[in-house]
């Protein structure tokens, strides 16, 4: 039987009064795997002067490969996101991508 896999899923998404914080990634069309995040509140203000920072990584589709790899697994990329990057995961997500040298293009913005 044909399974489908899923395009996209929300790696984190916390919200309460005051703070948001969240962790989408999603595979385009061209095959590359794009993260997006964004978080607002009081500890990012500390942290960079500003109450929101925004960022997209991109892994272009001819790395994801070297990803799946150094994840250890085979399967579906975004089973394997889910599997090690959830809710508290998510913040290991950008050391892991360093650690293992996978290449990635980033976009960052800080403001209010």
């Amino acid at each position: 039987m044909f399974e489908r896999w899923k395009k996209k899923t929300e790696l984190r998404n916390e919200r309460d009064k005051n703070s948001l914080r969240f962790l989408g990634a999603e595979i385009q069309p061209n095959g590359d795997l794009v993260f997006i995040g964004q978080d607002i509140g009081p500890v990012v203000e500390r942290t960079f002067g500003s109450s929101e920072y925004e960022w997209q990584w991109t892994i272009k589709a001819e790395n994801i490969p070297s990803f799946q790899k150094a994840l250890g697994e085979e399967g579906h990329i975004i089973k394997l996101l889910e599997t090690h990057f959830s809710d508290e995961k998510a913040a290991g997500l950008l050391p892991f991508l360093e650690e293992h040298n996978i290449p990635f293009e980033s976009w960052y913005r800080y403001g209010d």
